[in-house]
């Protein structure tokens, strides 16, 4: 599963969410905040039983290692 996110994080546009956190699920942005705790929260609460991915959008082009 985490291969196949890794590989979506590197092809995804997630221009639109620089200087955010970002929770995913299932390659889903379920909610971007400036808050890690909000975006987190509103994930897990919307899929309680999936995987939540955190992650920060940086701003400008990033590389992924």
């Amino acid at each position: 599963m985490m291969d196949e996110t890794l590989k979506w994080f590197a092809t995804v546009d997630l221009s639109k969410y620089e200087d955010k956190y970002i929770s995913v699920v299932d390659k889903e942005v379920v909610c971007a905040d400036e808050d890690p705790e909000v975006a987190y929260r509103n994930a897990r609460e919307k899929y309680p039983d999936k995987e939540v991915v955190l992650w920060k959008v940086p701003h400008g082009e990033s590389f992924i290692f």
